[in-house]
């Protein structure tokens, strides 16, 4: 937490079970009794719901209900698209049809994956550190040529995506430590009195904490380059906002993605930050996303 009461966060707060292709996730929801919007947070890779908690309690003190999906786990991209939309339809049958998704990270690529595959109850998307087609050459080039807090990242992408390529094929069951290609602690912010919150929150937590996830399996990693968009970019038909950090990663490329999209209603902000900025500033965080979800949304 930043500056919120973890008990206050915690008395907020449930879980809420869900079956997905036979598996069960676990919510964190922060409930609303009103007829209110709802809002589906997906976390980035490794983390867990909870890493979002304090951000998904601020939005929902803005008046929307908010659940915060489960850390991905071992999860293909295809694989994580069809658990996104099996508990988005759980909850716009049981809660409120109208639904925002806000994505960081693997969260962003994923939600911007659901809305090109037109999932009904996704008024509007936010993908924040992402998102991507995964299969752009132009994507590549720009993992492969990261500088700043990223250099040390994309020397290893340059070795480790042409191998992976390959061993694929022959042990996608591989595992392969995510901080090789995330390196999570070169990551932090900069800018001082932000660093030092930062890494508060990343080494002496984040990176403590058991529940995290610390390896993925070689099929898992490279779909995060092999997986083709469910439909065509021109198809997007779901208001969309990019959040670009200055620190982020590729953020020429998600710019170039968003002066693509086939969109009247879009939207994309900088942020002078890390791809932490959510989780160390969440108070703005909060009110950026209810600000885009309050003008995206369709009305009741």
């Amino acid at each position: 937490m930043t500056s919120t009461d973890p008990d206050e966060v915690a008395r907020a707060g449930r879980t809420l079970t869900v079956t997905s292709g036979g598996e069960t996730v676990e919510l964190l929801l922060f409930p609303q009794e009103e007829d209110v919007p709802s809002i589906l947070v997906s976390p980035g890779s490794g983390g867990h719901a909870y890493v979002f908690a304090e951000l998904a309690y601020l939005t929902h003190c803005a008046g929307y209900r908010v659940f915060v999906m489960p850390k991905h786990g071992d999860k293909t991209v295809d694989e994580l698209v069809v658990r996104h939309r099996e508990v988005i339809g759980y909850i716009a049958a049981r809660y409120s049809d109208r639904i925002g998704l806000y994505g960081e990270g693997l969260g962003g690529y994923v939600g911007f994956y659901v809305a090109l595959a037109g999932t009904p109850s996704v008024g509007s998307i936010a993908c924040q550190n992402s998102p991507a087609i995964l299969t752009e050459l132009a994507y590549h080039r720009a993992l492969l040529a990261e500088s700043g807090p990223w250099a040390r990242a994309a020397s290893r992408r340059r070795i480790m995506l042409p191998v992976g390529r390959q061993l694929v094929r022959r042990a996608p069951w591989l595992r392969v430590p995510i901080s090789s290609y995330l390196p999570w602690r070169d990551l932090v912010d900069t800018h001082e009195g932000v660093r030092d919150v930062e890494r508060r929150l990343v080494s002496d937590g984040y990176l403590e904490d058991p529940d995290f996830d610390r390896w993925y399996s070689l099929s898992t990693v490279m779909s995060l380059v092999s997986t083709p968009p469910p439909a065509p970019l021109v198809s997007l038909a779901t208001p969309t906002m990019f959040v670009i950090a200055s620190q982020g990663p590729t953020p020429g490329y998600v710019a170039d993605l968003y002066d693509r999209l086939p969109l009247t209603r879009k939207r994309i902000l900088r942020v002078e930050g890390s791809v932490y900025w959510m989780l160390s500033h969440p108070r703005e965080a909060a009110a950026l996303i209810g600000d885009w979800f309050d003008a995206s949304l369709p009305p009741p």
